[in-house]
């Protein structure tokens, strides 16, 4: 799946008819003035790969919290 640079508009890949009928221009020269269709996954994929989970520096200090969290069932240790 990929996206139209112009509209945005998913699709399964750029074509020729869908850069004449929405856009009155051929596909090369969509390409060549907006730049290649975005695929979608690389796109998704890219705003979470910045978000890891992390574990406070106490956690380290204390390793029983750590562990108290992981197995809690009521989530009352989770800040």
């Amino acid at each position: 799946m990929v996206t139209c640079p112009i509209c945005n508009e998913l699709l399964q890949e750029l074509t020729s008819v869908h850069c004449m009928t929405r856009h009155g221009m051929t596909k090369a020269s969509v390409i060549e003035k907006y730049g290649k269709p975005k695929r979608l996954f690389l796109t998704f994929a890219s705003n979470y790969a910045i978000q890891t989970p992390t574990i406070s520096p106490r956690d380290f200090l204390n390793s029983q919290l750590l562990t108290d969290r992981l197995l809690s069932k009521t989530r009352k240790f989770h800040v």
